[in-house]
């Protein structure tokens, strides 16, 4: 069983440079996840805490760590170099360990490429999975699928959306940049023939759509139709048969079906059936 942060201990591995803080649900730690997996050979330079909820709210150890206290959160063990934000984790260990011989390559090739890659990334990043501001009630535009409009025991009082008008503001941001993705990614992967940090980041948040859009506003089975999203399907599709991709969808496929069986969405649901002058069913 893999440590909770509050079970961690001292790691005995003198090959162990790293620690990795964790959250199996989180899209922002899955990506990171999904890196590591895919070299998997890095398992003995860098140890994974998962962490639990309660861990997340608590801060304690985590705040020492991430002083935002989110994840993900990452150690340099040697120098005691602190790092978060997946981004800014991921320019590491491709730094680190991204060239070593036989290492799967995520870097693209050229500079175009690479300028294309960083595109979809920052787009995912600022106006996707990001609130850019720490106050009480900001919240990333991936939020609005989730975050209770009142304090529960998932959601904080810090962290609620109690404005309807926002809510529905930022699913259609979803929807927008799901068009705009829609119509601008490459084939089979994001950015052409190899898989890139553009499919890395994108596809733990898109698990979170495939659940949450369906179950929460009525959509459509996103990246299960061919109508609407056909190229976004496929790719979704081609990333499924990746064993990594697989195994991370389940990570946080699994944690939100049971979520959902023990009431965690219903009072965003319950937003949508309060107000149904807004839109939120877009396909």
């Amino acid at each position: 069983m893999a440590p909770t942060l509050k079970e961690e201990s001292p790691c005995n591995d003198n090959k162990i440079k790293c620690t990795f803080y964790d959250l199996k649900h989180s899209n922002n730690s899955a990506r990171v996840r999904l890196w590591l997996r895919i070299h998997g050979s890095l398992s003995e330079h860098v140890e994974t805490v998962m962490l639990v909820h309660d861990d997340m709210d608590d801060g304690g150890k985590l705040a020492a760590v991430n002083p935002l206290r989110k994840v993900p959160a990452f150690v340099v063990k040697d120098s005691g170099l602190k790092l978060y934000e997946s981004y800014v984790i991921l320019s590491y260990l491709e730094d680190k360990f991204g060239g070593q011989p036989d290492a799967p390559k995520l870097v693209m090739d050229t500079p175009e490429d690479r300028a294309f890659v960083q595109l979809l990334v920052r787009i995912h990043d600022i106006y996707i999975s990001s609130p850019n501001c720490t106050q009480p009630h900001f919240s990333h535009t991936q939020g609005c699928m989730y975050l209770d409009p009142i304090p529960t025991q998932y959601t904080p009082e810090r962290r609620t959306m109690p404005d309807p008008v926002i809510r529905a503001s930022k699913l259609k941001e979803i929807y927008e940049r799901l068009n705009w993705l829609e119509i601008t990614i490459r084939s089979p992967f994001m950015a052409g023939e190899r898989i890139s940090h553009a499919d890395i980041t994108w596809f733990p948040t898109c698990v979170f759509m495939e659940v949450l859009l369906p179950y929460v506003f009525d959509w459509s089975p996103v990246f299960h139709e061919y109508e609407k999203f056909p190229r976004l399907s496929r790719w979704f599709e081609m990333c499924t048969k990746n064993e990594h991709f697989a195994s991370v969808r389940d990570d946080i496929y699994n944690v939100l079906i049971q979520q959902k069986k023990d009431g965690r969405f219903d009072g965003v649901r319950g937003v949508v059936s309060c107000n149904p002058d807004f839109q939120w069913k877009y396909m």
